[in-house]
């Protein structure tokens, strides 16, 4: 889980906290649905420096998910945001590989019953 990264020019990238709210506004952002969200279901991370906050962004954590918002004051925070938020998207579930093992199994305890 993402707690805090740095950035280049001393920012960083973490979680919202509560006190970030004018700063979200300034970015002309829903400062309350950001602070408020389920984090098994969505992702909110921040970019800040020391004073301000410096961009946003938020993604649904479903497979194939896209952020739907990514506002930043500069190319280089707008990226790692990107790259952050495309990080805690949950992968493809994964196919089971048995390799018919199962299948063996079950059909050899079925004999052992009749």
């Amino acid at each position: 889980m993402l707690l805090s990264h740095h950035l280049p020019g001393g920012g960083r990238l973490r979680l919202p906290h509560r006190s970030d709210a004018d700063g979200l506004r300034a970015l002309g952002c829903p400062a309350d649905e950001l602070l408020r969200f389920d984090p098994r279901r969505r992702a909110v991370i921040v970019a800040a420096t020391p004073e301000t906050v410096v961009g946003v962004g938020a993604i649904d954590l479903r497979p194939g998910a896209r952020p739907d918002l990514l506002v930043a004051r500069d190319g280089v925070v707008r990226e790692h945001l990107r790259a952050a938020l495309l990080a805690r998207v949950a992968p493809p579930p994964r196919r089971s590989r048995d390799h018919g093992v199962r299948g063996a199994l079950v059909r050899g305890a079925r004999r052992l019953v009749r």
